[in-house]
């Protein structure tokens, strides 16, 4: 399978799942990429076919921003990193939105982490802290006693 093929065949699911997770985060679908692990195992799979020829002599590369360099230069490598991201970034995002809704914060507050960590990964996840953060100072620490029935 050639690297382009690849990339689309990873890059449209996790696509479809970052929409779900922004557009539609309590729909069963989003339930479904919340609970399952089934989309980063299968892309834990195929990074790893991509990463295995390169084994064990790739990872005493990882020493210097140039043999990092070197490395990503190999074929499927680079394509491999990406995938690194993808995956990442994904479950990352995966967190923010089960940890928010657990929370009950809401959404409209966490779409822009979700964007964030897409994009920029550790950064999206830096404004969830924030917004985890800030949306803190508006709840009570501990839930209000129900009203004793007369």
């Amino acid at each position: 399978m050639n690297e382009e093929l690849i990339l689309k065949f990873v890059s449209t699911p996790v696509m479809l799942g970052w929409l779900a997770m922004v557009l539609a985060p309590r729909s069963r679908v989003t339930r479904w990429l919340l609970e399952s692990d089934a989309l980063p195992l299968g892309i834990g799979v195929l990074y790893l076919s991509l990463v295995a020829p390169h084994l064990p002599g790739l990872l005493r590369e990882f020493d210097t921003l140039a043999h990092i360099g070197a490395a990503l230069q190999r074929p499927g490598m680079l394509l491999a990193g990406w995938i690194h991201y993808l995956a990442f970034d994904f479950m990352v995002g995966r967190v923010v939105l089960a940890d928010a809704q657990r929370r009950g914060i809401p959404h409209l507050l966490v779409v822009p982490c979700l964007l964030l960590t897409f994009m920029l990964g550790p950064v999206g996840y830096l404004a969830y802290t924030a917004v985890r953060l800030f949306s803190r100072r508006f709840r009570p620490a501990v839930a209000p006693l129900p009203e004793p029935a007369h």
